[in-house]
């Protein structure tokens, strides 16, 4: 029996979403069941999971209890639909059947609440809950893509996973540098180049046929060469990503970006350089590299970073680093920013396209550090940093000045 909500608040706070989940995750799970399909059960939790997450989120638009069942109804419709396409394209792309794990698709409701209290708090690295529970609302898809292409083997699993390897930079000839900087720079931006795109609000994992690793970043663009193998070590990114360079190999491993090449032989580092910015990153988390931007080198120790420009390069600040390396960590962060960089983060990492119909506002600071798990949590801090309202003009997100009463929200 459903517990009795008020009809004109029906999520005014956890509790009631809570006795909301407990009344309906079952009908839902069933509902999501149905449309999964027997050999996809087990997404099924994290698809109800991940209606609840966005239910919260978009809290502010239900005036009724039946308005709210509609919403979560439909979520799970188009939350199983886009698992199921997800699936279907990783299928089609890794090009040979997968193996699958019989599931009842079974709800546990006090595992799976847990589950949404920390995706709703961005506790995303709390033992036994889900650092991809928000994250099925990113990776539905989160089974293995196995290997792609050529016999050299790239391979790339969806979802965020940890990898290290511990060298040094190796020494090598300068003219042998600048001559396999010039085959690869050929190689990276050739028309045969394997792009490999991620989507805003879905990052992905490449293992590449050397035994490197590349973590790619939302929103972003990874162009492999054909004939990239242990002769021929580099790729260019655009957008961000985090490589973890296989060492012991004769050739270093390079990465361009922009108008710099990043050399490495066997270390941990991250490059971003999104199109909204005018400067690219480099950030080293071990080991060392060699940024080379024209015919200057420049070395970057762990735990430096350095920006590259049109006009040169300089030591990247803490609130840089942080910038451009706490998605690895599972979390957003943007330091002194503008509403316009807020705006463009939330719709890179998490999906949300919010309008700002007052271009004034653009020009206003924020400063934020959400978990990438909670949506909310992030626009919740766009807008207090702004001084803005959040809230749904029309069937549109949108964020109001404060001083503006004329806007309703709803």
């Amino acid at each position: 029996m459903t517990t009795p909500v008020k009809p004109d608040v029906p999520l005014r706070d956890e509790d009631a979403l809570k006795r909301f989940f407990f009344a309906q995750h079952a009908s839902l799970g069933e509902k999501a069941r149905a449309q999964l399909g027997a050999d996809a059960f087990a997404l099924a939790p994290k698809v109800v999971e991940g209606a609840f997450v966005r239910a919260w989120d978009a809290r502010a638009q239900f005036k009724t209890t039946e308005e709210l069942t509609t919403f979560l109804t439909q979520d799970v419709h188009h939350a199983a639909a886009r698992a199921l396409s997800r699936r279907a394209a990783a299928h089609r792309f890794a090009g040979h059947a997968e193996t699958h794990h019989a599931s009842s698709g079974a709800i546990n409701p006090d595992e799976s609440w847990l589950h949404i209290q920390h995706a709703l708090h961005g506790e995303a690295h709390a033992p036994g809950t889900l650092a991809a529970v928000a994250a099925a609302s990113r990776h539905e898809a989160a089974g293995h893509i196995a290997k792609v292409g050529s016999n050299r083997g790239i391979a790339i699993a969806v979802g965020l996973a940890v990898a290290a390897a511990v060298a040094v930079l190796g020494g090598m000839k300068v003219m042998d540098v600048v001559a396999a900087k010039g085959k690869i720079a050929k190689a990276v931006n050739a028309s045969d180049a394997r792009v490999v795109p991620t989507p805003p609000g879905r990052a992905g994992e490449i293992s590449l046929a050397d035994g490197s690793i590349a973590h790619v970043a939302p929103d972003s663009k990874l162009s492999i060469p054909k004939d990239f193998g242990p002769q021929l070590r580099g790729v260019k990114i655009e957008g961000a990503a985090t490589f973890d360079v296989a060492p012991g190999l004769k050739d270093p491993f390079q990465v361009h970006v922009r108008n710099a090449v990043v050399v490495a032989t066997g270390t941990s580092f991250t490059v971003q350089a999104y199109g909204d910015d005018s400067t690219s990153t480099v950030v080293v988390g071990e080991g060392s590299v060699e940024v080379r931007v024209g015919d200057q080198p420049q070395a970057v120790n762990a735990g430096a970073g350095v920006v590259i420009s049109a006009s040169g390069t300089r030591a990247a600040t803490a609130d840089e680093i942080e910038e451009v390396t706490a998605w690895r960590k599972g979390s957003l962060a943007l330091s002194h920013r503008t509403l316009k960089d807020g705006v463009a983060a939330l719709k890179r990492w998490y999906g949300y396209d919010v309008r700002v119909a007052d271009v004034a506002l653009l020009k206003r600071p924020v400063t934020v550090k959400a978990s990438l798990d909670s949506a909310m949590q992030a626009v919740q801090q766009v807008a207090t940093s702004a001084g803005l309202r959040f809230g749904y003009v029309g069937e549109n997100m949108a964020f109001v000045d404060t001083a503006d009463r004329k806007t309703r929200l709803r």
